[in-house]
């Protein structure tokens, strides 16, 4: 048994879990970063030699333990030497995974669980008569609406606190949707969760797994190979949303069709772009614009550019202009 790093700030003794403190008293000696923490004197009184940090443990030491906070240097680097890591009650497929987000581990565990908590109060006999109205259907334009207040506030720059609210508002139609199906015993926001996590760990292969990349352009063809996989599609085309706003969609079309050779390089989706205007020129119909679009957008994806975001700046600088 490797060194165990536990990761809690005296402020989140609260949060120590039981299994974590087992396996602290379970250990000869804990050593602490801080020779403040609540925890030493709890230790001690319970048998167990704990104190100041006073010698940089190794992490192949399985007698000791340290106790460090969330951010400390020394979470990572004893992570990847072999230590054994721990940040609460959150599940994690390795020590490094838990290292690198110990900082709020434990602070995003009991802030989402209170999100949750609220959530289904609101919901409950004893909530609001809004929320208790609200389907999936009823609040599909609200999630609509926030996720395009969250691109306004990252089109004006404003990274902060505007930001931070206008996530909040996306995460809460999250845990809206998935109260609405727990009430009905369909699934709930673990499970959402649960889902997602496996779905990161599954298509990052080459962060928890042994598959080797080159750069992005390999972790983007597998994670498209493994989601075809995944969701069993017949076609190349199959789950794109026909409801996408008409660039994102030609732009998602066009992705997909690159795994059947649609790869022009700048010259060709040059090519195609003078075309289309030439032959929207000679025949003015909607078919002809669109297909003008459609190969602007193809010059896009060639140049790396985003065709809805290029868009919308051009008219956000447009309406300034005025």
């Amino acid at each position: 048994m490797p060194l165990l790093v536990v990761v809690v700030a005296p402020e989140e003794s609260g949060s120590l879990t039981l299994a974590e403190w087992d396996a602290l008293s379970a250990r000869d000696r804990v050593l602490f970063e801080r020779n403040d923490h609540p925890l030493i004197e709890r230790l001690t009184a319970a048998g167990v030699e704990a104190g100041a940090f006073d010698d940089e443990p190794n992490a192949d030491d399985a007698t000791r333990a340290l106790v460090v906070d969330p951010g400390s240097i020394r979470v990572a680097e004893l992570a990847r030497a072999g230590a054994t890591v721990s940040s609460g009650a959150v599940a994690s497929p390795d020590a490094l995974t838990t290292a690198h987000g110990s900082r709020f581990a434990r602070r995003a565990s009991a802030s989402l669980g209170s999100l949750a908590l609220v959530m289904a109060r609101l919901r409950s006999t004893d909530g609001c008569p809004w929320d208790q109205e609200q389907t999936h259907e009823s609040l599909r334009v609200h999630l609509i609406e926030e996720a395009y207040e969250v691109l306004d506030a990252i089109d004006r720059g404003e990274l902060g606190g505007d930001l931070e609210e206008e996530l909040g508002d996306v995460l809460l139609q999250v845990f809206f949707h998935a109260q609405l199906a727990s009430d009905d015993g369909r699934f709930d926001i673990a499970t959402v969760s649960d889902r997602l996590v496996a779905k990161l760990v599954h298509r990052h292969p080459h962060v928890f797994g042994d598959t080797v990349v080159e750069g992005a352009g390999d972790v983007v063809r597998n994670w498209e190979s493994l989601k075809a996989e995944e969701k069993k599609r017949q076609g190349p085309f199959d789950d794109v949303p026909t409801g996408l706003p008409a660039l994102l969609f030609s732009y998602k079309m066009q992705k997909r069709a690159a795994a059947l050779g649609f790869q022009p390089n700048e010259e060709e989706a040059l090519g195609h772009v003078s075309r289309a205007v030439a032959g929207l020129a000679a025949d003015p119909t909607p078919e002809s614009f669109g297909d003008v679009l459609f190969w602007f957008v193809a010059l896009s994806r060639v140049l790396g550019i985003d065709p809805e975001g290029a868009l919308r700046a051009a008219a956000t600088r447009f309406r300034d202009s005025f």
